[in-house]
């Protein structure tokens, strides 16, 4: 039985969906808007330009946490695919309020409802709110609005944190983030590269290691703090290799 060929990714003009094709291929259908587009050959190459026939810089940049690889998408574009890894992401907003196993990975906004539960590993979001229960490690890039009223059993890493006012969480994993707010009631280890605020009603009960804790009138807060400055960022291979250059006379 002869090898299948390789696939090749092509990206569709006109929603920024990348999906694999052959390499011989024409023309094709996009499966993620339906748009038919022909593709060119050019160095024994096929390739498809990115956006055609549109400016440059109206896309959207999406980042593969996979294999790290940042490219643009169109802002219409619901799904891509990595084209370091062949990943697959979704772009759309996602809605949970059963129980599901399976990973979830979008740059889109999810949403977990009071009766939702996530069973996977891989749990991967643009933005969330998070009423259900969730086991594994939940990756939000933006900010994550916590709002059960239960026990967290699973991880959870943000770039914000706010924990709601009717919140009411319990969590043996450190919450980390680049900076928290908390208007609920939150019993947990606190990990912030930024500043942690403990607002009026709020109260905060745990181990919290921060730049910055702060506690306004009306909040509480129970537990040790380490107040650690924020580290310099590490230095490029580029930069490294450029300063260990001798300088000239």
């Amino acid at each position: 039985m002869p090898p299948t060929p390789p696939k090749t990714p092509f990206r569709c003009p006109e929603c920024g969906f990348v999906q694999l094709e052959s390499p011989n291929l024409v023309s094709t259908n996009c499966r993620s808007c339906g748009a038919h587009y022909e593709v060119t050959a050019s160095g024994g190459e096929t390739s498809l330009p990115s956006f055609a026939g549109k400016k440059t810089g109206q896309g959207k940049p999406v980042h593969c946490l996979k294999c790290g690889r940042t490219h643009e998408v169109s802002q219409k574009a619901q799904s891509t695919i990595c084209p370091g890894c062949y990943a697959p992401i979704e772009l759309i907003d996602v809605s949970i309020n059963e129980s599901i196993s399976r990973a979830v990975d979008t740059r889109g906004h999810l949403k977990l409802g009071p009766k939702g539960i996530i069973g996977n590993d891989w749990i991967v979001c643009s933005s969330a709110r998070i009423e259900g229960i969730f086991n594994g490690h939940l990756h939000c890039e933006g900010e994550a609005r916590l709002a059960m009223q239960k026990p967290c059993p699973g991880r959870i890493t943000a770039g914000s944190v706010l924990i709601e006012r009717k919140a009411q969480i319990d969590s043996a994993h450190p919450i980390e983030a680049d900076q928290m707010a908390v208007e609920g009631k939150l019993r947990a280890p606190v990990k912030s590269r930024g500043i942690v605020r403990v607002l009026k009603g709020g109260w905060l009960e745990g181990t919290v290691h921060s730049p910055s804790l702060v506690v306004e009138k009306g909040g509480v807060f129970v537990g040790d703090c380490h107040i650690q400055p924020l580290q310099p960022a590490a230095p490029t291979e580029e930069s490294a290799e450029t300063s260990a250059e001798p300088s000239e006379p």
